[in-house]
């Protein structure tokens, strides 16, 4: 196979990176590649990728033949027919390993994602015939279900049907965690993406939008029916950290796992594990923390020009416009035992329900007009507003 050479082609690279006064980083990120994949080119270990030839020529400032040429070209210069084959001989060579990355579209990814769609959107109409048949009042929420399901669905074309199979092999000879495919970027600290875990990382994409568009409705209907009278966590709250979860924790796990062949693992530092799982540990705590016991707002709703402050014996709100519920816990700890609850309504349709620890209601008002309302809570409190195209105010607390 024809092959340029390594050597002069970074010394070209290097000279008119320098001429244009570009640090090797500066080029680097705009190319979305890491540094010492820069160095690596101009010391002539190894070449960039077919996909970077054009970038790379127009931030050099020259044209893709005179960088394969690795010299800069006259107007009056012409190649003849050896040479014009030399240089097609040149660019086979960069992108033959390349070509076996691209994706092939096979019949086996189109049956397993079609059929995921098809149970996900059979799962979508079901909820929507359940909200209908019990008036949302167990199942309040599709909206965030219909959207992060959605999501799945589109990240899933990617994934089953355009992701590369095989990196190129710059990938193998740098340590880099950022991957770059079009309008697709994806960078996992700690995580240098290579062919050996490539193939497991693609996978969990892949079970991530398939598995997940048909298990999400499952798990929804069953945390709405464990939430539906007492709600100190958030159905949607824990969906989205599955969501989240799912996409990026086990590509994570599988890609440190997967990240070296076998003969090539580093030495681990003592205590790597277990500062790794205590941190993993401390994250959990702390999200269980703020789900149990309220501490920040739990919302489904849209919000313009919403202004909001809450702390843990008041919460306000002052918005343009509020359609959905938003839930929190409030402490009643004063020499007060009762909660003020004013509401100012300009437009729409506005309600308050409160719970105490116990989760029994202790208020509960629909279409609540511009007032000052007065209820006997001590403690702490579930307090959820639920607004239908509300514009106005309300403030509740000690």
């Amino acid at each position: 196979m024809y092959e340029i050479d390594k050597v002069k082609f970074g010394e070209f690279i290097s000279e008119l990176r320098k001429a244009k006064g570009i640090t090797q980083k500066e080029l680097a990120s705009r190319l979305y590649i890491s540094d010492k994949a820069i160095s690596k080119w101009e010391t002539g270990h190894s070449i960039p990728d077919i996909t970077l030839l054009v970038p790379l020529a127009e931030i050099l400032g020259v044209t893709v033949t005179e960088l394969l040429e690795c010299r800069r070209m006259e107007g009056k210069d012409t190649l003849d027919v050896s040479q014009t084959d030399d240089l097609v001989k040149k660019v086979i060579g960069i992108s033959e390993e390349e070509s076996l990355g691209r994706p092939q579209i096979k019949k086996k990814h189109v049956f397993i994602y079609l059929g995921c769609v098809g149970i996900a959107l059979v799962e979508m109409l079901l909820l929507y015939l359940l909200c209908g048949k019990w008036n949302m009042e167990v199942f309040p929420d599709l909206f965030p279900v219909y959207l992060m399901m959605g999501m799945m669905m589109f990240f899933g074309i990617y994934f089953w049907f355009f992701m590369k199979e095989k990196l190129p092999a710059y990938y193998d000879e740098h340590k880099i965690n950022v991957y770059v495919d079009g309008v697709m970027h994806m960078n996992i600290p700690g995580v240098y993406f290579n062919n050996h875990n490539w193939p497991h990382m693609i996978r969990a994409f892949r079970m991530w939008s398939s598995i997940g568009m048909i298990t999400l409705p499952i798990i929804y209907v069953a945390l709405s029916a464990v939430f539906s009278l007492w709600r100190p966590l958030s159905d949607i709250s824990i969906l989205l950290l599955l969501f989240l979860g799912g996409l990026f924790i086990p590509p994570y796990v599988l890609g440190r796992k997967y990240q070296y062949a076998k003969g090539e693992q580093p030495e681990k530092k003592k205590g790597t594990l277990i500062k790794t799982t205590v941190l993993l540990l401390v994250i959990l705590v702390f999200v269980g923390v703020l789900s149990f016991f309220g501490i920040g707002t739990m919302r489904s709703a849209t919000r313009m020009g919403c202004v909001e402050n809450a702390d843990r014996n008041s919460w306000s709100a002052n918005y343009l416009y509020l359609d959905g519920f938003m839930q929190r816990n409030i402490w009643n700890e004063g020499d007060s035992e009762s909660l003020k609850v004013l509401v100012e309504t300009e437009d729409g349709t506005f309600a308050v329900e409160i719970k105490d620890e116990d989760g029994n209601v202790i208020f509960h008002q629909e279409n609540m007009e511009t007032g000052i309302y007065e209820v006997k809570a001590s403690g702490k409190c579930v307090v959820r507003v639920t607004a239908k195209e509300h514009k106005g105010s309300f403030y509740i607390g000690d």
